[in-house]
């Protein structure tokens, strides 16, 4: 197994410097420590080091071309080692649409120290002045006669430099690019297309053995009698293994541990009376705690007393699951007091440091390493498939591998918290909002995910914004946005609903109570690219539109549906995106497609039904996910200027589009659409 240490044996150049580097954008977390993000090894080639994983959102292209392109190096040159504890600098987790905002950002940065470097080796050489030298494809030049070149390969022969990156580092403009900003094709595309690609379903080691965990049949329900004699008959059987809570079995194949588990007999003693769906939305603003006032500016009770119109709205979206299609695995391998875990998790170093205190351990003494990870979108940042799967090795002697089944993934990962709002706005005549308040109640206990996209990019003067936590019958957690797109689903479906009062057309609307520049720009592009002013004469086609905010990029849909009966159909999105300077579109593309189709689940038809602490639809032919035959015609439209610094593409895109699909449906039943999904709630 390679270690950072051989790695570095080979190192002629490293940089070492903080990970993360935001420049005049706000990091919402410290840069962390100096270390090792890029090493040049002695034949000229690059290596970069970072603590996230790649689940999909294609990072590692994206480093490899942002690094390639600064250093002046073939792609190929390129690697970049990821999510793995003991090689890379820490991280906690890859959340929130950061990577290329901040990691990528710092990875150009010591990428052009490097070239640096090298130009300065040159120069040391030839005798002659850097301005006169120039890089190309893993070379030095001489500007003036360009047969004069050296490789970087020679220039770093014998060498064995450490470098910091100067705080006047510049790095190259878009003009400059030779493969940032335009369509590049992923470096992992072949490998995950032809099964080379490992991921924690497919990680094998020596001796190892299958592991399956005993859950309960309802949440909170706690075992009194337990019978395994029926487990040790399985062929294959090799152990039952109980420690605190967690009981489990061992075996020697995969299905022969699903065969063990089923035969254990237990008796549960289960909670009593625990919610069901159908208790909400009410019981969000019963088990309502402390409301959290995120803005209150100006007077909104003047607001509304000054008021041409009043409008109130309440509005609410389910829970729903995260569903990867990947389900939760981990493989776990001691070695005397020393475990190695591979498993795939958005967040390595988390899971590192929560198994040192389950277990009562060092942090030296875990390595996790993350393998390609299939899908988060928030679920797998929990520790508990790695904890099952070291606790089990750790009693078998031997290395274990658990993988949660589809049922288990549904049942035991985590949701996205169930929210309700009301709102409450005051406009005038002439279609100015004068006063909103705005109160959304989330399920969960962990404000900062109702608070994100809670706030009004509208210019109002008189405002005040308030969210509250409420205690959850499930396992909430993140999800793609965290509560982005829920607040905007409630504010953009409420938006519609004053035009509609004014008569007023819903793009020329917002942009009428719009001043920030990037957000008008993006709807607007997006609006003409639609063809948003065509007449549509078949009255069971409806036109919707939103706009929404959030990891510092702008985004505007516009959406385009069927509706017959009790039936809907979204045939065409138009997505604009302005998400600063792009590293490849191709990439921003991927991104907003997919974060249009996993939003169309939740608007049309997922929602988590549960009742008496049990999941009633944790199958897919219950839970219903968009279908490839789902997918409408996308087109995406990229608005943002090459001299802003990047930020997001991994979440904005499904920020809005529940409400424009939402906006669309109303735009066919003349009824606004204020519950999520809309397909179960059409009359």
């Amino acid at each position: 197994m390679t270690a950072a240490s051989d790695i570095r044996q080979s190192a002629a150049l490293v940089v070492i410097a903080p990970p993360q580097w935001a420049g005049e954008l706000e990091l919402r977390e410290p840069a962390g420590p100096d270390a090792t993000i890029l090493m040049m090894d002695h034949q000229g080639g690059a290596t970069a080091f970072s603590g996230k994983v790649e689940y999909g959102q294609g990072i590692r292209s994206g480093f490899s071309l942002a690094i390639a392109d600064e250093l002046d190096l073939p792609l190929g040159s390129v690697s970049v080692i990821l999510g793995d504890t003991a090689m890379v600098p820490f991280d906690r987790g890859t959340v929130g649409s950061l990577s290329t905002m901040t990691l990528g950002m710092q990875l150009r940065r010591a990428a052009a120290t490097a070239r640096g470097a090298l130009v300065t080796l040159a120069a040391e050489r030839w005798l002659v002045d850097e301005s006169g030298l120039a890089t190309s494809e893993g070379h030095v030049f001489q500007t003036s006669d360009t047969n004069q070149r050296v490789s970087y390969a020679d220039l770093l022969e014998g060498k064995n430099l450490q470098l910091s990156i100067p705080d006047d580092t510049t790095t190259k403009q878009a003009a400059d690019f030779v493969y940032m900003g335009k369509d590049a094709t992923r470096t992992d595309a072949l490998a995950r297309v032809t099964g080379q690609a490992k991921y924690s379903h497919d990680i094998v080691v020596d001796g190892m053995l299958h592991g399956k965990i005993l859950h309960p049949p309802s949440y909170g329900a706690r075992p009194q009698q337990i019978d395994t004699s029926g487990s040790e008959r399985i062929p294959g059987f090799v152990m039952v293994v109980q420690e605190g809570d967690l009981i489990g079995v061992v075996c020697e194949r995969e299905d022969a541990a699903e065969q063990a588990v089923d035969a254990i007999r237990v008796r549960w003693q289960e909670v009593q009376e625990l919610p069901s769906d159908s208790d909400f939305p009410g019981l969000l603003k019963e088990k309502a705690k402390e409301m959290i006032v995120l803005r209150e500016s100006g007077s909104p009770a003047d607001g509304f007393a000054q008021a041409d119109h009043v409008l109130e709205g309440n509005y609410f979206v389910p829970h729903v699951a995260n569903a990867p299609m990947e389900t939760s695995a981990a493989v776990a391998s001691w070695d005397g007091g020393n475990l190695i875990v591979w498993s795939g998790d958005r967040s390595p170093f988390g899971v590192r440091d929560e198994l040192a205190s389950a277990l009562n351990m060092s942090q030296d003494n875990i390595r996790v390493i993350a393998p390609e990870v299939g899908g988060s979108f928030g679920t797998k940042g929990t520790v508990e498939v790695a904890h099952e799967a070291a606790v089990l090795a750790k009693a078998a002697g031997r290395p274990v591998r658990v993988v949660h089944s589809r049922a288990e993934e549904f049942m035991w990962g985590t949701v996205r918290p169930a929210a309700f709002y009301e709102i409450r706005s005051g406009f005038n005549n002439d279609g100015k909002i004068v006063a909103w308040e705005y109160t959304g109640y989330h399920t969960g206990d962990r404000p900062q995910r109702g608070q994100r996209g809670a706030d009004t990019p509208y210019n109002t003067p008189n405002v005040r914004i308030a969210v509250a936590d409420s205690a959850s019958p499930l396992r909430t957690g993140s999800y793609r946005s965290l509560g982005c797109a829920s607040n905007h689903f409630a504010r953009e479906i409420h938006m519609d609903e004053i035009a509609a009062a004014l008569k007023m057309d819903p793009v020329e609307f917002r942009l009428l109570n719009l001043s920030h520049p990037r957000l008008s720009r993006v709807l607007q592009q997006t609006a003409e690219r639609f063809g948003w002013e065509t007449k549509r004469d078949d009255s069971s086609i409806g036109i919707g539109v939103a706009i929404g905010y959030d990891a510092g990029s702008f985004v505007a849909e516009c959406a385009e549906v069927t509706v017959q009966r009790r039936n809907v159909r979204v045939q065409r999105v138009v997505a604009g995106i302005d998400c600063g300077m792009v590293v490849n579109p191709e990439g921003v593309r991927n991104q907003m497609e997919g974060s249009i189709i996993m939003g169309m689940g939740t608007a049309l038809r997922e929602t988590v039904e549960f009742g008496s602490g049990r999941l009633l639809n944790s199958v897919f032919s219950k839970y219903r996910v968009p279908r490839i035959n789902d997918a409408p015609q996308i087109e995406i439209v990229m608005s943002g200027d090459p001299t802003t610094q990047s930020t997001g593409a991994g979440e904005p895109g499904i920020v809005p589009i529940a409400a424009a699909i939402g906006n669309a449906v109303s735009d066919v039943t003349k009824s606004p659409v204020r519950n999520l999904p809309i397909v179960p709630n059409l009359p």
